[in-house]
């Protein structure tokens, strides 16, 4: 069980990264004035979380949790 939760969080923590990358790409094209000032800190936190998830995925997959 740990093994498969392990990949699911690796699996949620990759899907993060690119909503993360896709949410950039979308700002970049056509972001303006109107975009919030908030948007770095929103990009910048999806991305840790991406990193908390993939970090917990590793440690189940390597039983040292």
């Amino acid at each position: 069980m740990k093994k498969l939760s392990g990949i699911l969080f690796i699996l949620i923590g990759i899907w993060e990264f690119y909503a993360v990358y896709r949410s950039f790409k979308n700002v970049q094209k056509k972001g303006n004035e109107n975009t919030s000032g908030f948007m770095p800190l929103s990009l910048w936190s999806g991305g840790v979380f991406g990193l908390i998830m993939i970090g917990i995925g590793t440690t189940l997959l390597c039983n040292t949790l």
